[in-house]
């Protein structure tokens, strides 16, 4: 039955909402626009990617605040602690799927994306990683997006780094997770393309805190590795435990009188600085780490957003936490374009796909390839310096991929 309602009954509907302080905004999904859309995080601020979890969260908030200080659709980030753990992951991914999130800003680990994976994509959640670059989890069409390269790109920057050192043999060390093991692969494939060789030196439990039998099976790979009388490193894909790693590597000088590279978890890591022992052998051994790389032409958009954080955390951010800021902004818009917190996900996916593809953000163009990861290669070599007694972070080489010299030398440990 159709109700005709009276023109004067019209304008008396919101003359009394008036009054009564009520708000009548309309959104096209049928709710109120004058509340803020649900953003869930997944960060690491404790475990073994605390550091990266620290800044990533302080840069969050700063690109709630900006979001929230504008005239368009607030936000509700809801920050929930990883611990860098799997199992964790999920179980915090499940409280904020109760609590209304369609999408998430994490988690940061390989590992912890591939534990929430199945329950994201089963119900409709969409993630958006700052950091996880395992190539397994390169997969077209899921409820996974990466603002990072994933390892295949990262790999043979690596290589890349070590060839241009003169390096022709490499030894394999890393951490047993899915994204270290992963990098390993690209980065043995990349090498030997270029003729180098790669040979095997320890694989380690993820809970491994103590490293002096490790160290000495390391240690007889390069005596084996020197015979050939070419040059050799050493390549370590690790989390936080290379502290622990570093202090029972120190109490071997062949150890120590080799090139070791290192990769993204540890690029910046506030951790390593304050353990003197690690720091010392970390200069000693050169070891570069690999991140996703600033443009100086992006600089006047960075930089800002990079000293602010700067006096937030005491120290310089890692570009991860400038990527989870990019990661907020455009999950934020997208959910707002394919009708906020009621929005279904394919509509989210897409609004999310489209405007990633269109964003420059503080780390550059985010444009996705077609497995729904950052199709960017551009990556920054930090390694450690000391000055004056302290220890500090320097950017030892850049890399960008397609050009004919892909290796620079920006600064040098004076």
């Amino acid at each position: 039955m159709n109700v005709r309602r009276s023109p004067r009954l019209l304008l008396l509907v919101p003359l009394l909402a008036l009054a009564l302080g009520l708000s009548l905004a309309c959104s096209d999904d049928g709710g109120d626009s004058d509340l803020p859309l649900t953003v869930g995080a997944l960060v690491p601020v404790t475990g073994s990617l605390s550091s990266y979890g620290e800044a990533s969260q302080a840069a969050l908030k700063l690109a709630a605040d900006s979001i929230n200080s504008g005239s368009g659709a607030k936000v509700n980030l809801l920050i929930e602690d990883t611990k860098t753990d799997p199992p964790t992951a999920l179980a915090k991914l499940q409280s904020l799927h109760e609590r209304g999130a369609k999408i998430v800003i994490g988690p940061f680990a390989s590992s912890e994306v591939k534990a929430v994976k199945d329950f994201a994509d089963q119900n409709g959640i969409v993630l958006v990683s700052p950091l996880s670059t395992a190539r397994s989890l390169a997969v077209a069409d899921d409820n996974v997006f990466r603002f990072t390269p994933d390892d295949d790109k990262e790999g043979v920057a690596v290589a890349a780094l070590a060839w241009a050192d003169g390096i022709k043999t490499l030894i394999a060390v890393s951490r047993n997770d899915e994204g270290n093991l992963g990098l390993q692969t690209s980065m043995k494939s990349a090498f030997e393309k270029l003729g180098g060789k790669v040979v095997s030196g320890v694989t380690y439990p993820a809970d491994e805190k103590e490293f002096s039998d490790e160290m000495r099976t390391v240690a007889a790979a390069l005596t084996g590795a020197k015979a050939s009388g070419a040059p050799v490193g050493i390549y370590l894909t690790a989390f936080g435990e290379v502290d622990a790693l570093f202090n029972a590597a120190n109490t071997n000088a062949d150890l120590k009188a080799v090139k070791w590279y290192g990769s993204d978890s540890v690029a910046l890591s506030a951790d390593l600085l304050s353990d003197k022992t690690a720091a010392a052998f970390a200069q000693a051994a050169y070891y570069p780490n690999p991140i996703l790389g600033l443009s100086e032409a992006d600089k006047s958009r960075w930089a800002p957003v990079q000293q602010q954080l700067a006096g937030t955390l005491g120290r310089q951010p890692d570009a991860f936490a400038l990527a989870a800021y990019d990661a907020l902004m455009v999950a934020h818009e997208a959910l707002d374009k394919a009708g906020g917190d009621k929005a279904e996900v394919a509509d989210l996916k897409k609004q999310f796909v489209t405007l990633a593809n269109g964003h420059q953000g503080l780390t550059g163009p985010t444009k996705l390839n077609a497995a729904g990861d950052r199709d960017i290669a551009i990556y920054d070599f930090w390694a450690v310096c000391k000055q004056n007694n302290d220890f500090f972070w320097y950017r030892a080489a850049s890399y960008v991929a397609g050009e004919s010299n892909p290796i620079s030398r920006p600064e040098k440990c004076q």
